[in-house]
């Protein structure tokens, strides 16, 4: 029986560093090495503008990757009154969706709508609470004019029946 077990475990030891030096012959050998697939650059670029004096006063900033709005940031003041709120897909607390007429960003309440215009975005604001960004009761309903080449936004205050509908269900997905 010693015998047995004796030839069980040494066949065993014998198989164990036959693989380990067959291993380590493999890996000695270098590995054939695939080309790298060619990424292209991801092209940022930032557009951002203000409305106003500072002490009353809007400023907001798009960020495009690739041509494509990939960050929004909102600052604005009131008096000694401060507000501000960023966003970019997969933040955890909003969400992006293409549809067929730009980019529906649910904020946490309400809703943004980013259109792409040749000289231009067009983000339309429908019923933002303030509160959780800003601490103050009301709600951001209009349409932001965000022009491309670095001059003043444009702001028109709207209701939110003026902004329209601007939900994910409304919209397909593309």
């Amino acid at each position: 029986m010693h015998k047995q077990l004796f030839a069980a475990i040494t066949a065993f030891v014998f198989a164990f560093a036959l693989a380990l030096v067959t291993g380590l012959a493999n890996a000695a050998e270098p590995a054939q090495q695939k080309p790298a697939a060619t990424k292209k650059p991801v092209v940022k670029k930032l557009f951002q503008c203000k409305i106003g004096p500072y002490e009353k006063q809007t400023r907001f900033a798009i960020e495009t990757a690739n041509g494509k709005p990939a960050y929004i940031a909102y600052w604005s003041s009131n008096g000694p009154y401060r507000c501000s709120f960023e966003s970019s897909p997969n933040d955890g607390k909003t969400r992006w969706l293409d549809s067929s007429v730009g980019i529906v960003v649910s904020m946490l309440e309400g809703t943004l709508l980013i259109e792409d215009e040749k000289t231009h975005f067009r983000v339309t604001a429908r019923d933002v609470n303030r509160m959780p960004y800003c601490g103050t009761f009301g709600v951001i309903s209009g349409v932001l004019t965000v022009p491309k080449d670095k001059k003043d936004c444009i702001w028109e205050e709207k209701t939110s029946e003026e902004a329209g509908r601007l939900d994910s269900s409304a919209e397909d997905s593309k």
